[in-house]
């Protein structure tokens, strides 16, 4: 491997997710090596995905079904199982990214730890002690820092939503979400006429 690939391929590896914002001369050198990076990885069973316009790159694993040879290649990058929570809020985050594209033009999405108890509030079990249901909310907010959907800000309290989310919840699981949800609201509020 040539030194031009070195810096960012450690970076790529590293980081999981690398935001243009974040290391601008990296980012450059990944723009720019992107055939040669893609080439080494591809070797690894790696791809590498770049989006351009939303300013970020990450290293994912090759579909391992569409290898055409038969050889069952052991998974590099490992996958972890979420809990339902937190990928309720992977889904509820997508769409206020979505909404927030349509009605800004700010690219950034920065909530508070408030908004984000109160747009998975009504998700969750009700709970006789608040402060319980605050604490298991805050961890699923960690988690998602974890995973890099979230990044604190310098302002206490506060979290931008990372343009990469668009690639964790695509727009049909965004779809298929609101589609269930929508079901759920409609028997819900079946069920509360036919109690009353």
């Amino acid at each position: 491997m040539s030194d031009a690939l070195t810096v960012p391929m450690v970076h790529l590896l590293k980081a999981g997710v690398l935001y243009q914002s974040d290391a601008p001369a990296v980012w450059e050198q990944i723009v720019s090596q992107q055939a040669a990076i893609g080439d080494y990885l591809s070797v690894i069973g790696l791809d590498v995905v770049i989006d351009r316009a939303e300013g970020y790159a990450y290293v994912r694993q090759q579909d391992l079904d569409s290898r055409d040879d038969g050889v069952t290649v052991p998974r590099l990058v490992t996958r972890h199982r979420l809990s339902f929570p937190v990928s309720l809020m992977l889904v509820l985050l997508r769409g206020r990214l979505a909404d927030s594209d349509a009605d800004s033009a700010d690219p950034r999405l920065v909530l508070t730890r408030d908004d984000l108890v109160e747009m998975i509030r009504g998700f969750l079990p009700p709970r006789s002690n608040e402060a319980q249901l605050v604490d298991q909310i805050d961890a699923h907010i960690k988690k998602l820092v974890d995973l890099k959907a979230l990044r604190q800000t310098k302002q206490t309290g506060t979290y931008e939503v990372r343009r990469h989310i668009k690639a964790l919840v695509d727009a049909q699981a965004l779809n298929d979400f609101n589609d269930l949800l929508a079901t759920y609201r409609d028997a819900a509020s079946t069920t509360a006429k036919d109690d009353t």
